[in-house]
């Protein structure tokens, strides 16, 4: 009697242990297939320059890419000011959950803090991936009479006026590095975004301006524009000819990238989520073709190395800044 009292126990508890077993097989596979409810509503991609720009029309293709895989609705706000600094700051202040995407610049965050007394830092965001890499080239008016870097440096008697989308912002800096190297008398011209500057050299208002060949190829190409200088170590492929301001003498390293950012009190499985997302419209091949014809390089680098890059280049920035005593 005893040994049957002990084979129903253990009967019993066998099968106590295999339903359990179950259910927890069961849950768990429920958990992994629930996945993260993200996103629930529409996703505005906020660009701190005005519309029109290379950053501006990077993130409409960017939205553009992400609308064809989500039922959800991207779209891009612009909110220029104070060399991005202005949604920036709104941004880390508001923390909003991540249905609102920060496209930002690395000047914002390694120039502007060693320039004014930003409320913000890169500790108030998590970054998604790096978009894009661009290197900032020197155009003037194709009816000026600087033809080289060499016309420009030697031109000791005028005082040049030149324009960028905003002041202590990388266009900004290379110039300012330039002209005093060059020692030559400048005025400094900031406008609410890259657009407006490239319109004022067109219009003659400003000798020169420093910007991202996204911007100025159209009007290179139809004839409005001239390209002096590259501000990178080495040349850019799709302007072949056009010298580095290194090899005239002045070595001057101002490249912008650019990447995406959400509030740091985001989740990690959501940033994960949208991370996914966003790699994924990148590989669209219209976004591709966008980019091709944009006169832009991809910079596909994940957000740690955005969070690690944008430490060092702060360092880096503001010994530059230092070194000009501005």
């Amino acid at each position: 009697m005893k040994k049957k009292k002990v084979l129903l126990f253990t009967i019993l508890l066998t099968i106590f242990l295999i339903i359990l077993a179950g259910c927890n097989t069961e849950s768990s596979g429920n958990s992994e297939g629930a996945g993260v409810d993200y996103p629930n509503q529409p996703i505005e991609i906020v660009v701190p320059w005005s519309a029109g720009g290379s950053s501006d029309q990077t993130a409409r293709a960017l939205a553009e890419s992400m609308n064809s895989s989500l039922d959800q609705n991207v779209s891009v706000v612009n909110r220029e000011g104070a060399g991005g600094t202005i949604a920036t700051t709104e941004i880390a202040q508001e923390q909003p959950d991540a249905h609102t995407i920060l496209f930002d610049a690395v000047g914002v965050f390694t120039t502007q803090p060693h320039l004014n007394d930003v409320q913000y830092s890169i500790d108030d965001f998590k970054a998604l991936t790096g978009l894009t890499y661009e290197p900032i080239v020197l155009a003037v008016n194709s009816d000026s009479p600087y033809e080289t870097i060499d016309d420009l440096v030697e031109d000791k008697d005028t005082r040049i006026s030149y324009g960028h989308s905003g002041a202590g912002g990388l266009p900004d800096l290379a110039q300012g590095a330039f002209f005093d190297q060059a020692e030559l008398e400048a005025e400094s011209v900031a406008y609410e975004g890259q657009n407006p500057a490239v319109t004022a050299l067109l219009g003659g208002h400003v000798d020169t301006v420093a910007g991202h060949p996204g911007s100025l190829m159209q009007h290179v190409e139809s004839g409005d524009l001239r390209i002096l200088g590259v501000f990178s170590p080495e040349r850019f492929d799709n302007l072949p000819d056009v010298p580095t301001f290194e090899e005239s003498g002045f070595p001057i390293d101002m490249s912008v990238w650019k990447f995406l950012l959400v509030s740091q009190e985001t989740p990690d499985d959501v940033v994960n989520e949208l991370t996914k997302i966003v790699e994924e419209a990148m590989g669209n091949q219209q976004y591709k073709d966008f980019l091709d014809t944009a006169n832009l390089t991809p910079q596909e680098i994940t957000g740690e190395e955005v969070m690690e890059r944008l430490k060092r280049n702060n360092k880096e920035h503001g010994e530059v800044i230092d070194n000009l005593g501005l």
